[in-house]
C-alpha cells in the first residue's frame, strides 16, 4: 500500500489485496461479508440501487455504501465497467476501482483495485448462501464455467462444506476446464472431475459462472435436494437457468431491487412464472425471520447479483488490515 501525495490517500492494488484477504482467511472473510446481508434485512444500511450507464459498446456501474452499524468511519463507492471488445486490444474486459472515504469529511482514504474484490465477495456471498441454504451433508460440487470467478466460487464453498470431497467442472472450452483442474486440484486439494453438463447437474451444490444469454440449465435436470447458485446472469440480457428452475426451487436473493432486473428472476416474473412474494431475502433467513430450507428435498436457488455493502466491507477490511 502507497500513499499518492497529490491526493493524500492510499492506493492498494489487486495483487495487494488479494494477499490480504488471503491473510485474513476465508472464514473471517465470509463471516464479515455475512454481517452486511444480516444488517441489510434489519434496514440498517444506506446501499442505493446500482447506477448502470450503458454505452452500447461498454457499460459502467456505480454502486455507493454506507454500513454505519458495520462501521461510521467510512462509505465508500465502487465504479466497475464492462467493455467485451478490449479482448481485441489487450486489455482486460471488466475494470474498476473502489473509492473509500472517510464518513465524516468525505475525504478519499484509499483507491482500491476492484478485479479482486469483486471475485473475492461475489465468492463469499455464495459461501454464505451455501451454508445456510445446502443440505449439511453434500459430498460434490459442480462448477458450470471456469472462468475468473470459478477458484473464488470453489474455495468459499469449500470453507463452509469441508464435506465436499469432488468437484466437477464443465465448460463450453473443455481446455479451459482442463486448465482449471491442472491449475487448482494440488491447490484445493480435492478431486476436480473435468465432465458433460449433464454430469456436473449430477452435483449436490451447482454454481454457475457464465456469460450465457440464453438458458441452457432446464427444470429436467435438476434434482430434489439440490442447492443452486445462480451468479453469472446479473443483468436483463443474462440468463443461465430456465425460469421452470424456478418454479421447483425455493427462491432467494441478495438484493430485490437488483434481482427483479436480472436474469433467472428478470424473466421468471416477466413471464408469470415467478412472483415477487416468492423471493426470500438472504438476510432474513441469516436472521431467522423466515425458512430457509425446510427438508432434505427442497431445491434452494440462490440469485446473486453482487450488492454494494459486500464492497464496502471488503474495502474497510482490506484498508484496516493494511494500515496494520
Amino acid at each position: 500500500m502507497k500513499k499518492i501525495k497529490e491526493l493524500d490517500a492510499f492506493l492498494i492494488t489487486d495483487e495487494e489485496l488479494k494477499e490480504t484477504v488471503e491473510s485474513i482467511g476465508w472464514k473471517t472473510f465470509i463471516s464479515e461479508i455475512k454481517k452486511g446481508f444480516e444488517q441489510s434485512s434489519s434496514g440498517q444500511i444506506a446501499v442505493p440501487e446500482k447506477v448502470l450507464i450503458d454505452t452500447g459498446v461498454s457499460d459502467m456501474r456505480c454502486m455507493p455504501a454506507y454500513l454505519p452499524k458495520y462501521n461510521p468511519n467510512y462509505c465508500g463507492v465502487k465504479i466497475v465497467t464492462t467493455a467485451p471488445e478490449n479482448k481485441k486490444l489487450g486489455l482486460p474486459t471488466v475494470l474498476g476501482e473502489y473509492l473509500l472515504r472517510d464518513a465524516e469529511t468525505q475525504r478519499l482514504v484509499a483507491i482500491i483495485q476492484a478485479e479482486e474484490m469483486t471475485a473475492y465477495r461475489t465468492g463469499a456471498a455464495t459461501g454464505i448462501a451455501t451454508e445456510a441454504l445446502s443440505r449439511t451433508d453434500c459430498k460434490t460440487l459442480g462448477i458450470i464455467g471456469t472462468g475468473k470467478q470459478a477458484p473464488y466460487q470453489a474455495k468459499a464453498i469449500l470453507t463452509v462444506r469441508p464435506s465436499i470431497n469432488r468437484i466437477k467442472v464443465f465448460n463450453i472450452s473443455e481446455e479451459q476446464a482442463m486448465n482449471f483442474k491442472q491449475k487448482y486440484e494440488s491447490e484445493l486439494g480435492i478431486d476436480i472431475a473435468v465432465v458433460s453438463l449433464k454430469e456436473t447437474l449430477d452435483s449436490d451444490i451447482v454454481t454457475t459462472v457464465t456469460t450465457a444469454t440464453e438458458p441452457f440449465i432446464f427444470p429436467e435436470l435438476i434434482s430434489s435436494g439440490m442447492h443452486l447458485n445462480g451468479v453469472g446472469a446479473d443483468s436483463k440480457t443474462k440468463i443461465e437457468f430456465d425460469p421452470g428452475v424456478l418454479r421447483k426451487s425455493r427462491i432467494f436473493i441478495d438484493d430485490l431491487s437488483q434481482c427483479i432486473h436480472s436474469g433467472e428472476v428478470y424473466q421468471g416474473l416477466k413471464k408469470g412464472v415467478v412472483k415477487k412474494e416468492d423471493l426470500i431475502p438472504l438476510g432474513d433467513v441469516l436472521l431467522a425471520k423466515t425458512e430457509g430450507r425446510t427438508s432434505d428435498d427442497d431445491i434452494t436457488f440462490f440469485k446473486s447479483t453482487g450488492v454494494a455493502f459486500e464492497d464496502l466491507i471488503t474495502a474497510i477490511m482490506v484498508f484496516e488490515r493494511a494500515k496494520e
